[in-house]
């Protein structure tokens, strides 16, 4: 993928289209919620036109996945992306609900949710 950019757009394209009909959302319905036309997004998918950092990570709150998951299996050289094993979860869009939600707490509570999840963990 060194170099070949159109390659890189294309395989971007081909992931966010993943993502997005997974999650069982049109075009227009992210379109709308990031404020761009479902075209501009269709030429995106199709890797015709290159994503800026910006749109990347408004299409993947949009997604309610992180960045990284959007390109994980680009940057990875087998394709399959070190976290791979958690689609399913993502999927869900439950890590992105949970950190978002995570930082909405005060941080004391934060605090004191950490150790409890780190204890735990540590047990299991």
């Amino acid at each position: 993928m060194d170099g070949d950019l159109d390659g890189f757009d294309r395989q971007l394209g081909d992931r966010l289209k993943a993502l997005r009909t997974r999650r069982g959302l049109s075009l227009a319905d992210v379109a709308s919620e990031i404020g761009i036309s479902y075209q501009q997004l269709q030429k995106h998918e199709a890797g015709r036109n290159s994503l800026t950092i910006h749109r990347l990570v408004r299409i993947a709150n949009a997604l309610e996945v992180d960045p990284q998951t959007i390109l994980e299996v680009l940057t990875s050289p087998d394709g399959q992306g070190e976290l791979s094993r958690f689609v399913p979860l993502q999927r869900l869009g439950e890590r992105h609900r949970l950190l978002k939600a995570y930082f909405a707490l005060p941080e004391e509570i934060r605090s004191a949710f950490l150790n409890l999840i780190e204890g735990t963990a540590a047990t299991s």
